[in-house]
């Protein structure tokens, strides 16, 4: 674990962090392969007694930066220009969501789908698994699946076709 100062900026509505190569480097962390490319390191963020899942990114002059959830940074009062404590620590689990039950089903009878499904990024997979998810129904839950299969099925794609 490495305990670490920086100063918040922003860039968009997005608060940032820099962080040199030689305190992160000895961390070991895990890169992130995105379709061949590495786009990043994993890493566990501690910040304000909170435990977040984050990505390294390249940064400038060979360093690396690192996005703040603007949930996390308001629970603790602080913003652009302030100076903020926090660790990291290397994460080699999984980024890959557990599947609903339908698309979990429908993937086991048809492995094209699945292949489909896997050549979309993981934080694509995630973010169309959080939304399946997030209804309150189990039958809700079931349709939302059906239209993300059935677009696989008919697209190849996540996203909706007028989308594109």
């Amino acid at each position: 674990m490495l305990r670490l100062r920086a100063k918040l900026y922003k860039v968009t509505q997005v608060r940032w962090v820099d962080l040199p190569k030689r305190k992160i480097d000895p961390l070991g962390l895990t890169r992130v392969e995105t379709k061949g490319a590495s786009r990043g390191w994993n890493a566990l963020l501690r910040f304000n007694e909170d435990l977040d899942r984050v990505v390294l990114l390249p940064g400038k002059r060979g360093g690396y930066k690192l996005a703040f959830k603007v949930e996390l940074l308001k629970a603790a009062g602080v913003d652009a220009g302030d100076t903020i404590e926090f660790t990291l620590e290397s994460d080699t689990a999984s980024r890959e969501p557990e599947l609903p039950g339908e698309m979990a089903k429908a993937f086991s009878a048809r492995p094209e789908l699945r292949e489909r499904w896997l050549t979309h990024s993981v934080a694509l997979r995630r973010q169309v698994v959080r939304y399946i998810e997030q209804a309150k129904s189990a039958e809700v839950r079931a349709k939302r699946s059906w239209i993300f299969l059935e677009r696989l099925a008919e697209t190849g794609s996540l996203s909706h076709p007028d989308y594109k």
